[in-house]
């Protein structure tokens, strides 16, 4: 991905109505050309004084999507129309076209608020509710209800019973009672269901009703299907700890089928989700952020769809998503999405099925995947820039575990790795890793299609064996591998230190993909421009050594 031109050509046309009326006085009018790119903004229409704000902030290119290739930029906030207005965070930053950042504005008054990056400038309103009453409830809803305005959930946890749902309009403001420290926050206990409605100009916030005091949880248990649209869920994560990293959920889930939809889920106290026992996920256009860890799922199937984890902050386990085995059936897929900021692993797996398709993991402190038994494919992924601050001497970016006497497949297709060089670290590009000693087991990697450019592209510790490494049409960087098609040369990529991993015009990986592939050039980009983001992603490759098309855990 390369960093978008700071140079942004605004193009208006006239629009102009083939009859005019001269007495109504109507003259043509400017009108945005739609193949410009724009800032698009998530974010409430109303606030209420010290409570924070959640700033979503998009640059969307010609297609309408997220435009990944702005690798890195920045973002200013600013206050208008009310001079009482004071904001407490005045910028952000855009990590492959999108970031967000929470803002607790001050004073009184409605104003405006400006977001401008990269040549691109948006304005919202925000109205100042402190005016407005505040509905206060308690204890367990006795029917179904829909909720508007302010609403203070306090005196105990909120149960919303079976065959009970709470449906909350646009601009809905959720506040809850929380707690400084511990796991005593308050809950929202949900057997019935939440539709939780907003806008893109009017979310729904879940949120603490005291800053720095953190609620508890959304806790669905063998709840009715729920679905969150454009619903902030922030300021969470007081809750009982479990699992991996020994830390609180927001949204705690178990026999449930939640649907979140341009939600966010961020700045938690605990990690973002727990889930287990027959629950299925969806996300789409997500962003998960600023949290201790992304979701930890088990027994649960989750497609996660053009969205965004990001910055999980922890000493450790810090991972961005954790997959444990799921249940037959059940299928675990991560699609056109980018896994990025993490304290520890990009993408983590224990045991399940996964799928990661056309997706960006870069920027984290140890591997960007960690695979610990089960098959998992990674197809037509830029992996780059991870292994920051990693935890052992020899550090990888994609690493496959086995437990005692089993096997482990993993499948990389069209994918460009690219580690980081760190003093005193050995870096690696795939790795077979016998991290608790296990005597027997297997590991299969089929490699194709793909760039590996690393210190040591291949790394493999006994009891494991090389022979079990598949490598065919690859570029394996300054090292000779045998395999069919491979070669061993410079990618020449565009500007790798800015983000720019497109193939130049001389790069010996054009046309060097494998003749069965729908892809003509090696890596996840192509010098057509056909990538990931033209659609291609439904097309599954059927290289030389690659393995059965990915469906998930399978029945019985």
């Amino acid at each position: 991905m390369w960093l978008r031109t700071r140079l942004v050509v605004i193009v208006s046309i006239w629009a102009v109505s083939t009859v005019l009326s001269l007495e109504a006085g109507v003259f043509a009018e400017a009108v945005a050309d739609p193949n410009t790119p724009k800032l698009d903004l998530i974010v409430r229409d109303s606030f209420l004084p010290g409570i924070p704000v959640l700033v979503r902030v998009h640059i969307t290119g010609r297609d309408g999507a997220v435009d990944k290739d702005v690798w890195d930029a920045n973002a200013v906030l600013s206050v208008s129309g009310n001079p009482a207005i004071k904001a407490s965070v005045d910028r952000l930053v855009l990590c492959n076209g999108l970031g967000s950042v929470l803002v607790t504005f001050t004073g009184s008054g409605d104003f405006e608020l400006t977001v401008s990056a990269e040549g691109l400038e948006k304005t919202v309103p925000l109205a100042d509710w402190t005016g407005r009453p505040v509905h206060v409830v308690s204890g367990s809803l006795r029917e179904s209800q829909t909720w508007s305005g302010v609403h203070h959930v306090q005196g105990g946890d909120l149960t919303i019973p079976a065959g009970v749902t709470l449906t909350l309009s646009p601009g809905t403001l959720v506040l809850i009672d929380g707690a400084a420290s511990g796991t005593e926050g308050t809950d929202i206990d949900v057997q019935g269901a939440i539709q939780s409605l907003g806008v893109a100009a009017s979310p729904v916030t879940f949120t603490a009703f005291a800053p720095g005091s953190n609620w508890g949880e959304l806790h669905h248990n063998d709840a009715g299907p729920s679905t969150y649209r454009y619903t902030e869920i922030m300021q969470a994560g007081r809750s009982p700890k479990v699992g991996h990293s020994n830390s609180g959920p927001a949204v705690r889930a178990s026999g449930s089928t939640l649907v979140f939809d341009h939600a966010s889920i961020t700045d938690n106290a605990g990690k973002i989700m727990q889930a287990a026992r027959g629950t299925e996920l969806t996300f789409r256009h997500t962003l998960l952020a600023r949290s201790v860890m992304g979701p930890e799922i088990a027994e649960t199937s989750v497609s996660f769809e053009d969205g965004w984890i990001m910055e999980m902050r922890a000493r450790d386990d810090a991972d961005g998503i954790y997959i444990h085995s799921q249940l037959p059936g059940q299928l675990c897929r991560l699609a056109r999405s980018v896994v990025a900021g993490m304290d520890d692993d990009g993408i983590d797996t224990l045991g399940s099925d996964v799928l990661i398709e056309d997706c960006i993991v870069r920027g984290c402190k140890d591997k960007a995947v960690s695979v610990f038994g089960g098959e998992t494919a990674i197809h037509r992924c830029l992996v780059v820039g991870n292994n920051l601050a990693p935890e052992d001497p020899t550090v990888a970016s994609i690493v496959a575990k086995s437990h005692e006497g089993s096997t482990t497949v993993v499948q990389i297709d069209h994918t460009t790795v690219v580690t980081t060089r760190s003093p005193g670290f050995l870096d690696v590009g795939i790795q077979s890793h016998n991290k608790s000693g296990v005597k027997t087991g297997r590991i299969l990697f089929y490699v194709t299609n793909s760039i590996v450019d690393a210190t040591a592209p291949v790394y493999v510790q006994s009891p494991y064996v090389q022979s079990d490494i598949h490598i065919s049409y690859c570029d394996i960087v300054a090292a000779e591998w045998a395999g069919k098609g491979n070669i061993s040369a410079d990618p020449r990529f565009v500007d790798p230190e800015h983000g720019d991993f497109r193939l130049d015009a001389l790069s010996p990986c054009i046309g060097a993909a494998s003749p069965d592939s729908p892809w003509r050039d090696l890596g996840c980009r192509q010098s057509d421009g056909t990538d990931s983001s033209s659609g291609l992603s439904a097309l599954c490759p059927s290289a030389p050594h690659s393995c059965p098309r990915f469906r998930g855990r399978k029945q019985g």
